[in-house]
């Protein structure tokens, strides 16, 4: 517990003197979650993925948008500055976070939030509009599943099929070898990879996220024990009637079809496509990327 206090501090003010500010507020079951302000404008909250992940990997999606808006970097329970807290079935699942963004928008005072989500971040902005309607402003989804979890296993093929001999054999010899923390990186190297359209940028890019952004395998298995149990959106996304956005690179081994399940349910809902792009357009394809999403959220 001091040891995780003390990096808190060493954070806020390093994160401080870079022109940002880490935030807590106070959850309504009394846990206290952490987010980051960065820029100046109107307020976005940048959801990522996962689920477990820290929202470490959105730093440059903040220094793109600052300009224009007020970035709200967020950890979601049970990720990155957000650790610190129970974790049980009771406590990470789909309900909860939910509840998490309302708190939050509490906290922020404002009336609408305006969400924008990568991956599982798409997934739970879609799941907070869901919920939420009259409290949703707008949601960005970039390479979102879709409404439900009936694609995953064709997801899981996708991945498996995009895999090069090459790698299926890497992946299968560090299965098989002792955990330590470079065989754990190993691993998820490989299951990475083919996600990426073009796997020489994902050589170069895996080894510094892995490096920079923390994943809390608890959280995540939790998470996801809850999802194949409770995320259907099916028959509640239709009541969100704003603004939605679509950001779908092309080749992301997320089947298309996910997109369609949305826009069935949100037929105000925008597509914007990127081509020969993988699952992270921010990674490889960014010039794009960054400019639909600016000019989405004006």
């Amino acid at each position: 517990m001091k040891a995780f206090l003390l990096i808190c501090t060493f954070l806020c003010i390093f994160i401080l003197l870079k022109g940002q500010e880490i935030c807590t507020f106070r959850a309504s079951d009394g846990e206290m979650i952490h987010y980051t302000k960065y820029g100046e404008g109107p307020r976005v909250v940048l959801l990522y993925g996962g689920p477990g992940y820290d929202v470490s990997a959105m730093q440059f999606w903040a220094d793109s948008l600052s300009g224009l808006f007020e970035c709200i970097l967020y950890d979601q329970r049970g990720t990155g500055l957000s650790s610190d807290v129970k974790m049980d079935a009771t406590t990470i699942n789909l309900k909860r976070a939910v509840e998490d963004l309302d708190d939050l928008r509490i906290h922020l005072d404002e009336k609408q939030l305006v969400l924008c989500g990568i991956s599982w971040g798409g997934m739970l902005a879609q799941a907070y509009a869901a919920c939420f309607p009259e409290n949703t402003g707008c949601i960005v989804l970039v390479s979102t599943l879709g409404p439900d979890l009936s694609l995953m296993a064709t997801f899981t093929d996708n991945m498996n099929m995009r895999r090069f001999p090459e790698e299926r054999d890497s992946l299968a010899y560090w299965r098989n070898q002792p955990d330590s923390d470079h065989s754990i990186m190993k691993r998820a190297f490989y299951n990475y990879i083919p996600e990426f359209y073009d796997h020489e940028i994902g050589n170069k890019m895996l080894p510094e996220f892995f490096r920079t952004t923390t994943l809390n395998e608890q959280m995540s298995r939790l998470m996801w024990t809850d999802l194949y149990e409770n995320y259907d959106l099916t028959s509640t996304l239709d009541q969100y009637t704003g603004e939605s956005v679509i950001i779908r690179p092309r080749q992301d081994p997320v089947p298309a079809e996910a997109i369609y399940q949305i826009k069935e349910l949100l037929p105000q809902a925008q597509i914007i496509f990127i081509e020969k792009c993988g699952h992270f357009p921010d990674y490889e394809k960014p010039e794009e990327f960054f400019r639909i999403l600016r000019k989405v959220l004006e």
